[in-house]
């Protein structure tokens, strides 16, 4: 899309009511979402900017981040295909999971997407959430901002206003998706990336779906930002797998909210990668709304340097007979932050609740790196087996010693531990593309952090 074409207080200044008003017409939206979108920046306006005395960011220091400031809107040339996507986009496609359907957002706007005819043919959906409103308004308008209201907090306020290209996968009943399909947002300029992901999978449908988010910045780069909002609507006895991989440059603030809503005997399956970004904020709720309903919650976050990663989940037991599992684990080093803050919420009336949340730490080294660990329960039905808690605990230097004894060199060693730590996790994901990644990705930072510290 070319720059010219864009509407100059979306390219020019920070975000506005007036920002919002142009952005809904450049888009050509319709009546109730213009409106939607400025009843979100009211909201916006309305909440104040969290602060650490605020509970749920005592930890995570914001206080000089202004986020009305960032350019809202940086366009990105269309594209016919894959071969015309940057060079880097086109890596990470090669070297991501095997897919039946891809859509990639650059910048603000969703440059390229293709779905398999044979996917088509079953009435699969994967594009972007502004076509959407045009050949699916009413399911888009059903489902919009029903698990993540602009009301949740001011960083989904600021979402709902101002959201721009964004992707729509709907599955219909009964469709059994067996490929993975694949998102890529990637962000190659100063400004901001907002993001909305919303997948409507029917009854007894199943599908995975893999949100990848990544940029080449670096720290000494001006500063972006992102800040997504995930709606994800499971139908009785469907299936989904939906993955949130984050690995940003390090010039990037990166602020997420990940909610799901689970059906009767309905399943899904999480997993939240941080590895990237200056600071990251992830919520993550699970929402099992029917009896039979099924949560697993996987987590895996890597600190190094000074990075910040916030991870704050919610298994919301509206039910009864329902089970939720979390597992996350983080390994951290130098002078990085790494926050848990998890709780299992069982409502009146939601008995024969099954729910467990583990949390675990691993800090490399004698550096300064602190992780908090907050597990919680709040139960209100006396029917129910659940449990949690927490470990943080440096790496054994006696391990390590054993493993250098055999003649293996410190930095490897220290890989042998930290891909054993996060085994756990890992050997749950059934996505061989998927793990590959992660591993170089792990390796990577492992290794620059041991050339670091021996320079």
């Amino acid at each position: 899309m070319s720059a010219n074409s864009v509407p100059e207080v979306l390219r020019d200044g920070g975000v506005s009511a007036e920002m919002v008003k142009a952005l809904s017409s450049f888009k050509d939206e319709p009546a109730w979402l213009t409106e939607k979108r400025l009843e979100a920046w009211q909201t916006f306006e309305r909440l104040p900017m969290p602060t650490m005395r605020d509970e749920d960011w005592r930890y995570t220091d914001i206080s000089d981040i202004s986020v009305e400031d960032f350019v809202p809107y940086t366009p990105s040339p269309d594209v016919t295909s894959e071969s015309d996507l940057p060079e880097a986009v086109q890596k990470l496609i090669r070297e991501g999971e095997e897919n039946s359907a891809l859509i990639v957002q650059h910048n603000s706007e969703t440059s390229y997407a293709r779905v398999e005819e044979e996917l088509r043919e079953k009435g699969v959906v994967l594009t972007d959430l502004h076509a959407a409103l045009t050949e699916h308004e009413e399911i888009v308008r059903k489902h919009l901002f029903g698990l993540v209201p602009e009301d949740y907090d001011k960083f989904a306020a600021l979402s709902a206003a101002a959201f721009s290209g964004g992707s729509f996968l709907y599955v219909p009943r009964g469709v059994e998706v067996e490929v993975p399909i694949q998102s890529y947002r990637w962000l190659d300029a100063t400004g901001s990336i907002m993001p909305r992901t919303l997948v409507v999978v029917e009854e007894g449908a199943s599908v995975t779906y893999i949100d990848e988010y990544a940029s080449p910045g670096t720290e000494e780069d001006d500063l972006a930002f992102s800040n997504g909002a995930v709606e994800l609507f499971v139908g009785e006895g469907a299936r989904l797998r939906y993955v949130s991989l984050q690995n940003w440059g390090r010039n990037v603030l990166h602020f997420n909210t990940i909610r799901s809503s689970a059906k009767k005997d309905a399943t899904i399956n999480s997993l939240v990668v941080s590895l990237g970004s200056e600071l990251s904020r992830t919520n993550v709720d699970a929402g099992l709304a029917e009896p039979g309903s099924d949560s697993e919650m996987l987590g895996l976050y890597f600190a190094d340097s000074n990075q910040v990663l916030d991870h704050h989940t919610l298994q919301d037991h509206l039910a009864p007979n329902a089970h939720s599992d979390l597992l996350y684990k983080g390994a951290l080093r130098d002078e990085s932050l790494a926050v848990f803050s998890g709780l299992i919420r069982v409502e009146p009336g939601a008995q024969k609740t099954d729910a467990y949340q583990t949390n675990r730490n691993l800090i490399l080294g004698t550096d300064d790196a602190m992780a908090v660990s907050l597990p919680r329960l709040e139960i209100q039905a006396d029917d129910v087996k659940c449990s949690h808690g927490s470990t943080t605990g440096q790496v054994d230097e006696v391990e390590l010693f054993y493993l250098m004894s055999r003649g293996i060199p410190r930095v490897e060693a220290e890989k042998l531990v930290v891909f054993g730590f996060f085994g756990e996790v890992t050997s749950r994901i059934p996505l061989k593309g998927l793990k590959e990644k992660l591993d170089r990705a792990i390796e990577g930072k492992i290794g620059l952090g041991f050339e670091e510290r021996v320079a």
